[in-house]
């Protein structure tokens, strides 16, 4: 999915159902459950705040996949 502009994410933010504080918890959230990803390891501290508000607004990041991902590295910690 593509990335929205900076212009479309500010407008994608004020008009989400979700409200703006809810994004921004959510948007930490997976940064922190992605922290250990290549993807996420790579990107300097601004790009990666763009990614997670993007990928939280445009829904490839949700609750569920978040408290998934967090099982997951719970799980591969144990081992």
């Amino acid at each position: 999915m593509a990335q929205f502009t900076d212009n479309q994410l500010r407008e994608a933010i004020s008009s989400s159902e979700l409200g703006r504080y809810e994004i921004v918890k959510m948007a930490l959230k997976w940064i922190s459950v992605n922290k250990y990803n290549e993807e996420f390891k790579k990107l300097p501290q601004t790009e990666l705040i763009n990614k997670a508000l993007n990928d939280v607004v445009t829904g490839i990041a949700s609750l569920e996949k978040i408290e998934e991902l967090r099982k997951k590295t719970k799980d591969a910690f144990k081992r």
